[in-house]
């Protein structure tokens, strides 16, 4: 199970709600002779507000013979097959907590990919593909606010519109999200008024491709949020895309969008600016702190003291907190000579460096925006802190498979950073009776290793989750993190809500029944 980033400081990256082996079983009869896993492309709605009961949930995707199983990573929200094929009934308890989850199916032959649901406080509803809302003449009204939508662009040239009633002196805070909830699509709000003509338009956040709009309103009256999309990755239709699993949830409210009230949210509260005025005073490290670049073209630069052979990471952040700062960092000595200019890390705007200081003494941060921007909205934090050695594991997939009297290989690559070097040990947690692992260390320095699992002849069927743990070697202070298959490939445009799962799936597969007829 999970235990995301939430994207960012939300935004830690989020596996899910629980520890690895936490989460709920929702078992249908499980027997032999399945044909083949279920698949699962979406669900419909693809979230609900905590404390709904027998929820309805259609399913996108394969799931026959029915019924099927369930697991969710979030403990208190629970799925079971309804007597329907495809179609489910959702329960989330008052108590849960907010916020996007991982939901699998699963079969005796194996299990589907996870798909996202998210758990939040506000009002739904759902959108009927029975009646038409393409235009701004048959938008369906949303009714008050705050609300989340759920709904689905299915065909080619789909667009979904919905009415909101607003007053002079409100701000109509709108969020989309579809290509978060991994849905194959790259979507736009448009906001107009009741005679169509369009106020503003949304598209990509500083983040992902998800729009977002904030619009001061200053005339009571009827508006219309329409939504569309393209594919993601993007083809060569030049139409607005649709598909069976091109889920989206729209929230809207007059408020600010947090996590804590509708499971999602941008901006983190960083509170005032905490770096001093461009070169004051000169810090001490560890340091933490805020800065806004308040006016066009400005820089500002921090001075700190450090002492000879510290390994420090620098890092300037923005679009990890849901700002639109693109920002630069530039290390400079004291007299102003430069050591370093960095823009970009590998995966998104915000920068990036580490370095082992040369020399006792006083150096300085400088930080811009890319663009020479300024404004309110620019924001970003420095942080400047010791380098520790460290390392992540990445199984090649979410799910594996075996029979009895099989070996399973699980793959894993290790990214070591901060000059990571040590040896470390795997072992794997909630292995099923008659199954078990070869002993395995990755030696040092060594970037991968593949996990032996032995599936015994008369091991049972098994259907769950494991968690795989890796521990390094060495005689202080291990560090041990659990191996988390992530969905960020060279697809991906920005973060999901869920970036990550290390509730990797393990199917025990069923014996082969015996032919016993005779020729």
């Amino acid at each position: 199970m999970l235990r995301l980033k939430p994207f960012a400081s939300s935004r830690k990256v989020r596996s899910g709600v629980g520890g690895a082996l936490s989460g709920l079983f929702v078992w249908a009869v499980i027997g032999v002779g399945w044909t083949a896993p279920p698949t699962l492309d979406a669900l419909m709605p693809s979230g609900g507000k905590a404390g709904s009961e027998a929820m309805e949930l259609t399913l996108t995707g394969k799931s026959d013979p029915w019924p099927i199983s369930f697991w969710c990573s979030n403990p208190k929200v629970s799925f079971s097959a309804g007597e329907k094929a495809g179609v489910c009934q959702v329960s989330i308890k008052p108590d849960s907590p907010v916020g996007p989850c991982w939901v699998r199916s699963f079969n005796a032959e194996g299990v589907s990919d996870p798909r996202l649901f998210v758990v939040g406080k506000w009002r739904e509803m759902q959108e009927d593909a029975k009646t038409e809302n393409d235009n701004a003449a048959s938008a369906i009204d949303v009714g008050a606010l705050p609300v989340v939508v759920n709904g689905k662009l299915e065909k080619s040239d789909d667009v979904d519109a919905w009415k909101v009633s607003l007053k002079a002196g409100q701000t109509l805070h709108a969020r989309l999200d579809g290509y978060s909830l991994r849905s194959g699509i790259d979507p736009f709000l448009h906001l107009s008024d009741a005679n169509g003509v369009r106020l503003a338009t949304g598209s990509d956040n500083p983040r992902n491709l998800d729009p977002r709009l904030e619009v001061p309103i200053t005339r009571d009256g009827d508006y219309v949020v329409s939504i569309m999309a393209i594919a993601s990755p993007p083809n060569a239709n030049i139409n607005f895309h649709g598909a069976a699993g091109a889920v989206w949830r729209l929230t809207l409210a007059t408020e600010p969008i947090t996590e804590e009230s509708s499971g999602v949210g941008d901006i983190d509260e960083s509170g005032a600016d905490t770096l001093p005025p461009s070169g004051e005073m000169v810090l001490n490290l560890p340091l933490t702190g805020w800065g806004t670049l308040t006016n066009v073209g400005e820089t500002d630069r921090i001075r700190f003291s450090a002492v000879k052979g510290q390994a420090v990471r620098i890092a300037v952040e923005a679009m990890k907190h849901g700002f639109p700062t693109d920002p630069v960092l530039v290390l400079e000595k004291a007299d102003g000579s430069t050591i370093r200019e960095v823009d970009d890390t590998k995966t998104d705007r915000d920068a990036e460096y580490l370095y082992t200081i040369p020399a006792d003494g006083d150096y300085a941060v400088k930080v811009a925006d890319r663009f020479g921007r300024g404004g309110k909205d620019l924001r970003y934090q420095l942080e400047i802190n010791e380098s520790k050695p460290d390392f992540v594991a990445r199984p090649e997939k979410s799910a594996f498979s075996g029979k009895p009297g099989e070996t399973v290989g699980v793959k894993l690559a290790i990214t070591r950073t901060a000059g990571h070097v040590a040896p470390i040990s795997v072992a794997v947690d909630g292995l099923p009776k008659g199954v078990k692992i070869e002993p395995l260390v990755i030696a040092e320095k060594v970037a991968a290793g593949e996990l032996k699992v032995t599936i015994a002849a008369d091991a049972e069927p098994f259907s769950g989750p494991i968690s795989i743990k890796l521990t390094e070697k060495v005689d202080a202070n291990p560090k041990t993190h659990l191996a988390s298959f992530t969905f960020q490939d060279a697809n991906a445009r920005g973060p999901y809500l869920i970036d990550e799962i290390d509730s990797i799936w393990l199917s025990v597969l069923p014996k082969p029944e015996k032919d016993d007829k005779k020729n």
